[in-house]
């Protein structure tokens, strides 16, 4: 091995439960600003709706006013980490499922249920989130009666619109 050429640790289950937890940590006490400090400045998140943040700063602008008005008091449940795959050196890929609950509700319902994907890259020895993609877990359906009608007229329509094309 070259000498120059430090020896890195691979990215385990491990440090995407503590990098999670950190995220969880900032989130519960309403630290906005904490919060982002755990992205890049350059980073990019989508939220739930689709809104897309661009760097740190608006990253953590944005949830520094909304855990001082519509995710006033919730905390930050982290489920299952679905996976966490190493696509280079400095770059990985986690993907995990949580959801932000309520002071009044005890547990996490299907409907409050999202999936995050997160990319990490290490810069300066420290891995930052630099890519979040959040989005509510909704199943479409792919069998039973409603799927098969649902079908059969999105069928319709497409051969009605190629027909009158």
């Amino acid at each position: 091995m070259n000498a120059t050429h430090e020896t890195r640790a691979r990215f385990t289950d491990a440090d995407a439960r503590a990098l999670l937890a950190g995220l969880a940590a900032r989130w519960d006490a309403g630290d906005g600003h904490g919060y982002g400090e755990l992205f890049a400045p350059d980073a990019t998140y989508v939220q739930f709706n689709g809104v897309l943040l661009n760097g740190r700063q608006e990253i953590a602008e944005m949830h520094d006013l909304m855990f001082r008005t519509m995710l006033y008091g919730t905390r930050l449940i982290a489920h299952d980490i679905e996976s966490v795959r190493q696509v280079g050196e400095d770059c990985v890929v986690v993907v995990s499922t949580g959801a932000a609950l309520y002071p009044w509700q005890k547990e996490v319902t299907p409907k409050r249920l999202s999936r995050q994907t997160l990319i990490l890259e290490r810069r300066d020895g420290r891995w930052l989130i630099t890519g979040f993609q959040n989005s509510r877990i909704k199943p479409f359906p792919t069998s039973g009666p409603l799927f098969e009608v649902a079908s059969r007229a999105v069928r319709l329509r497409v051969d009605r619109a190629r027909r009158s094309a």
